[in-house]
C-alpha cells in the first residue's frame, strides 16, 4: 500500500474550487426558482409564496393552464424560465463529472500546478457560462463551456499519467 501525499496548494484549490461551484449552484437554482413564479410554472400549492418572488398575480400551475402558457405578457418570464432550466441542467450535466475528475486527480497528479490551473479554469469556466448562457452571449457560451470541458479533460489525463508514472 503506497501513502498518498496531496500537493497542499492542489488540495485547497480543489476544496474551495468546489465550495465555489456549490455556492454558484446554489444561486443559479435560487435565480430559477424566481423564474418558474414568474412564469406560473410551479405547483399550485406554491402560490401561497409567490407574493414574496414579486409573482403575486401569477397563477401557478406547472405552466399548463391557457393563462400562463399562452399569455403574451407571460412569454418573456417563460422564456426566461426555460433559460434558467437549461442552465441548471448543463451543470448538472457537467460540474459533477468535473468534480469527480479533480478529486479523483488530485490524488495522482502528474503535475500538482497543472492540476490546480485546471481546476481554477473548470470553476472560473463554469462560473462564466452561467454568466453568458444567462445574458444570451454566442459565441461566448460555447467558448468557455468548451475551455471548461478541455480543463477537465486536463485534469483526467493528468492524474493518468501520473498514476501511471508511480
Amino acid at each position: 500500500m503506497t501513502f498518498v501525499d496531496l500537493d497542499p496548494t492542489a488540495l485547497k484549490a480543489t476544496s474551495i474550487c468546489t465550495l465555489v461551484l456549490l455556492l454558484k449552484w446554489y444561486a443559479s437554482i435560487t435565480v430559477q426558482g424566481d423564474t418558474r413564479f414568474k412564469a406560473g410554472s410551479r405547483a399550485p400549492e406554491d402560490a401561497a409564496f409567490g407574493g414574496r418572488m414579486g409573482a403575486e398575480n401569477v397563477e401557478q400551475s406547472f405552466g399548463l393552464t391557457s393563462a400562463a402558457s399562452t399569455d403574451a405578457s407571460n412569454q418573456a418570464e417563460k422564456m426566461r424560465e426555460l433559460r434558467w432550466q437549461r442552465i441548471i441542467m448543463n451543470d448538472l450535466e457537467n460540474i459533477p463529472l468535473g468534480l469527480i475528475i479533480a478529486w479523483s486527480s488530485l490524488v495522482t497528479p502528474k503535475s500538482p500546478l497543472v492540476h490546480t490551473v485546471s481546476v481554477v479554469t473548470f470553476a472560473v469556466m463554469r462560473i462564466l457560462h452561467t454568466i453568458t448562457y444567462a445574458r444570451g452571449l454566442q459565441p461566448h457560451r460555447s467558448i468557455v463551456w468548451m475551455l471548461a470541458l478541455t480543463a477537465t479533460l486536463v485534469m483526467a489525463v493528468n492524474g493518468v499519467v501520473g498514476a501511471l508514472s508511480m
